[in-house]
């Protein structure tokens, strides 16, 4: 995999600035990982609002979108607060991290869940298929920067915004700039994902789960 990061330079080479055209294409695998600086770069330059989704935790190249970004509404979806990790230290600090951000006014975030409740007058449970044994929720891989302005930007495709999607995987990436409608349904499907899981988060941190009655 590591003989085609030139040949896919050469094809796609990291932009830098606005990007120039209507649509462009980015591909993968590549290194070094500046794309993921570019991707980072244009989500903190965003007037008016940023929409990212996470399927494997936020780096920190993204973390800093959320804590030095322009845009005073910025929102994440993310499968979960943290990439996959092993209990310890760096998994608290990471999920440390993520709590700080939350603490943010600019910033709403949503962590993919699921109803548990069985009560007959409240939520009925939810069950996950388990079609998928690396994401249950999110992996969803886009982000929609200013999507209501004239000049919004739209990226997405195959690659998560992660190291292992940008220098070991296959993956391409669509950026697309300009195009309102293309926006618009992106962002109609951010929320529509983002309000689905933000009420399912917040129902799984109740204090004390409802149990259905046997009387």
């Amino acid at each position: 995999m590591a003989k085609l990061h030139p040949e896919v330079m050469k094809l796609t080479p990291t932009p830098t600035g606005r990007p120039d055209g209507a649509t462009s294409a980015i591909f993968s695998p590549r290194k070094p990982l500046d794309i993921l600086d570019w991707y980072a770069d244009l989500a903190k330059d965003a007037n008016e609002a940023v929409f990212m989704t996470f399927a494997f935790g936020m780096g920190d190249v993204f973390k800093r979108v959320f804590r030095e970004g322009r845009a005073p509404l910025r929102f994440a979806l993310m499968e979960k607060p943290t990439r996959p990790m092993k209990a310890g230290p760096e998994r608290e600090a990471e999920l440390e991290a993520i709590r700080q951000l939350r603490l943010m006014d600019e910033n709403l975030f949503a962590i993919g869940s699921h109803l548990r409740t069985n009560r007959f007058d409240a939520w009925l449970a939810e069950k996950l298929t388990g079609l998928n044994s690396n994401v249950r929720y999110v992996h969803n891989k886009f982000m929609v920067l200013d999507p209501l302005s004239d000049d919004p930007i739209v990226i997405g495709g195959s690659a998560n915004f992660s190291k292992k999607s940008t220098d070991s995987n296959d993956e391409n990436m669509l950026v697309i700039r300009g195009d309102r409608r293309v926006a618009d349904i992106y962002l109609g499907e951010f929320m529509r994902l983002y309000t689905h899981h933000a009420f399912r988060e917040f129902a799984a941190r109740r204090a004390t789960p409802i149990r259905r009655s046997s009387t």
